[in-house]
């Protein structure tokens, strides 16, 4: 239980690690790429001139005057109106005799009383009892006029109302209709008075008898407006001009670019960068759950990997300001190549194409500068990938960053002339965009060291680098320990061979070996291959004598993380072992002590090979060891010996976690016969006869007498003679190498 919570929790905080080192990734991107798009901002307002002239960074509604022609479309809509009432005709003649029969009858009351005009107070008197408030001149026409006269001039008004109503009366026309019946009272020569007194009795009751039917009306009024099209401002068109002064309309759609000075916060352009990004990052993370879910369980590859996203788009946002064309944007194609994986290199690099060809320009995305830069990107992956999966020494960087400079010409060229007809603008960008592809390999070459260092990487710069001889470990092992040098370099043939046969990194296998048994360092003499005669074994207990022996892979592991050699190289060393029992001084120790003796003491402490390469370089250990000790090796009894040695790992289980398959060992074994047919050849024997001695040289001209002369005289006795073929060598125990 404890070791399954163990594991819940391992991977728990594996999980959490994973997402803390995405989630920063995405924010420095985010940050970086936001800072490379914001467009400049300006201070300006409302009725003061502009500073200087603002042009629209994107297509955009002028959305006031869109505003203002939409509320003219509305209005000039005519109004649907309801059926005709007819009974609104005898309400509104009712309400009109009503009201002229109020009229008179304040007219009797007053008549006699008010000879002229009416004072104030009489007038408020009036108007307290009068259908509606009367002014001076018509309270002095209701009064003084000929009640004759008056009346004529009533009927004639209701005459007219009734005309108008019969020919219908639609709403909202009323005043229109009461104009146009008091013009023609005026015209009839009726007495201005009098006109204007049954003027206002028509506007109090004249009611129309066609209503407006509200829900089509705004139904149609809506569609209207729906029907005008926004007014818009595309890219790059003159919003205002320095000097001129800012009109609302103006300021409102430099408001809506985010381009005033006061802005805060852009919203559309914050949350539209950010979800562009998630998406982007988001492809990432799908490929590599997919095809290389064990880059994502790896922190230090994960770190790596967006390391290098984020320094690519840093460094192109810096050299941006100089050109946009010079951005290393094949940079991360390069790094990814030589510090991870090449498919991965070409997938990662086409997602963050997009985003390095965001920064080309503030002027707004999808330009034709950014398609330029984006297809040189583009294309800056397969070429990278390609040259650098042949070359595999840092010249090889440099030569991947001259065929994309290559590259990056002939794209930027193409472009340039099918864009524009100016050649020298063409050419002017290509040779930037040249220079570079070039700057590309050199900022490759720097950062590959830097990040090496950092992450301790097992490139293969890095691990033809560490199978130099004059390396401190490998110096030590010479000097020290030379017979498990020797045999180190045998194992080094044997592994890198094997290993390249079944697909695995030959030259990760060949340096794992080299380093495999510095451990060995600690106690060099108790190990065979070292010993000259005497073996401190004979006289320590088996006990001991496992521990020492088993303890050798960590030593090395330990001295090999001292020396910062690559996590990949540490492992070899501590698991070329495995698990696998010390069968010799078990054997002894049964023989002295019985069969009470705990196996596990023998035991190497692990843990088994976990990749292809630390298995091939513990079967080449095993079977370079045990090869030595066959008298008159040939093929077929190496073959024999080999098989059965594998056979024998494979049943301890020893190959379980390496993902080696049997058509795998079917290989390794092949060539592990093949190497050692070469290392074991037979050889002639030579024949003892004696050298007869030379002739004398004939005496020649003095110049050559005095040359001749100078010359040492050889002794033919010690003449260098061809070696016999090496005896066989003694019995070298396997599970003491």
């Amino acid at each position: 239980m404890k070791m399954l919570s163990g594991f819940k929790s391992s991977r728990l905080n594996g999980v959490i690690r994973t997402v803390l080192i995405s989630v920063a990734t995405f924010l420095l991107i985010f940050v970086l790429i936001l800072a490379g798009i914001s467009p400049d901002t300006y201070d300006i307002h409302v009725g003061e001139p502009a500073s200087k002239t603002i042009y629209a960074t994107k297509d955009v509604e002028d959305t006031v005057t869109t505003e203002l022609l939409r509320v003219a479309a509305a209005n000039a809509v005519e109004p649907s109106y309801k059926s005709v009432d007819t009974s609104v005709n005898n309400v509104v003649l009712e309400d009109m005799k009503r009201v002229y029969d109020a009229l008179l009858s304040i007219r009797e009351a007053w008549q006699d009383r008010i000879p002229g005009n009416a004072t104030e107070a009489q007038l408020s008197e009036i108007n307290q009892s009068a259908p509606f408030s009367l002014s001076q001149d018509m309270l002095s026409a209701l009064l003084h006029s000929d009640a004759e006269v008056l009346q004529q001039v009533f009927d004639a008004g209701v005459a007219g109302v009734r005309d108008t109503l019969n020919s219908t009366l639609p709403e909202g026309q009323e005043s229109s209709a009461v104009t146009r019946i008091t013009r023609d009272l005026v015209d009839e020569k009726y007495p201005t008075g009098a006109v204007s007194l049954i003027s206002e009795i028509l506007r109090v009751c004249i009611q129309p008898n066609m209503l407006i039917d509200t829900e089509i009306t705004e139904a149609n009024r809506q569609k209207a407006r729906d029907a005008v099209e926004p007014e818009m401002l595309v890219k790059r068109e003159v919003i205002v001009r320095e000097g001129e002064i800012v009109t609302e309309s103006q300021y409102q759609i430099i408001s809506s670019l985010g381009l005033l000075a006061d802005d805060t916060l852009d919203i559309p352009l914050f949350g539209g960068l950010a979800l562009l990004l998630l998406v982007l990052c988001g492809i990432i993370a799908l490929y590599l759950y997919q095809f290389d879910v064990a880059i994502l369980k790896d922190t230090k590859r994960l770190s790596l990997l967006c390391i290098t996203i984020v320094l690519e788009i840093a460094i192109s946002l810096l050299v941006r300001g100089m050109n946009s064309y010079l951005m290393p944007v094949a940079l991360g194609a390069i790094l990814i190549s030589v510090l991870l994986d090449t498919k991965t290199a070409l997938f990662v690099n086409c997602v963050v194409s997009f985003m390095v060809s965001m920064l080309v320009s503030t002027d707004g995305l999808f330009s034709m500068s950014m398609f330029s830069v984006m297809l040189m990107s583009f294309a800056a992956g397969p070429i990278a990938t390609l040259v650098l999966s042949r070359k595999q020494l840092r010249t090889g960087t440099l030569l991947a960053g001259f065929a994309i400079a290559a590259s990056n010409f002939i794209i930027t060229m193409a472009i340039g002339l099918v864009s524009s007809s100016n050649l020298n603008t063409a050419l002017s960008n290509a040779l930037w965009a040249l220079g570079g592809g070039v700057f590309s390999a050199v900022l490759a070459i720097g950062l590959q060291s830097l990040l090496e260092l950092v992450f301790n990487l097992a490139t293969n710069a890095k691990l033809i680098e560490l199978s130099n001889p004059n390396q401190p470990l490998l110096r030590r092992l010479l000097m020290e320990a030379p017979g498990t040098y020797h045999h180190s370099i045998i194992v080094a043939n044997l592994a890198e061979a094997a290993a390249t046969a079944v697909g695995a990194n030959g030259l990760l296998a060949r340096v794992g070996a080299y380093y495999h048994d510095v451990g060995k360092l600690k106690r060099p003499m108790y190990f065979k291959e070292n010993q000259m005669g005497d073996n401190p074994h004979d006289r320590t207990d088996p006990r001991v004598s496992a521990a020492i022996l088993t303890a050798h892979p960590r030593d090395g592991a330990q001295m090999a993380q001292k020396d910062r050699l690559p996590s990949q190289v540490v492992d070899i060393v501590r698991q070329h072992h495995g698990d696998s029992l010390a069968l010799y001084f078990y054997d002894k120790a049964v023989k002295l002590y019985g069969e009470d003796v705990d196996v596990s003491s023998f035991r190497y402490e692990g843990p088994r090979p976990r990749s292809k390469e630390a298995a091939v370089v513990m079967l080449a250990d095993t079977i370079e060891a045990a090869t030595r000790t066959l008298a008159n090796p040939s093929p077929e009894k190496m073959e024999t010996l080999i098989r059965k040695l594998v056979r024998e790992k494979l049943d301890d289980g020893q190959l379980n976690d390496s993902a080696l398959t049997f058509s795998d060992l079917d290989k390794i074994c092949s060539t592990f016969v093949t190497v050692l047919t070469g290392v074991f050849h037979e050889r002639i024997e030579y024949p003892e006869i004696s050298i007869p001695p030379r002739k004398p040289v004939a005496e020649e001209a003095p110049a050559e007498e005095t040359t001749t002369q100078s010359e040492p005289e050889t002794n033919p006795t010690e003449e260098a003679a061809p070696e016999p073929a090496d005896a066989p060598q003694q019995e070298v125990k396997s599970d003491a190498n």
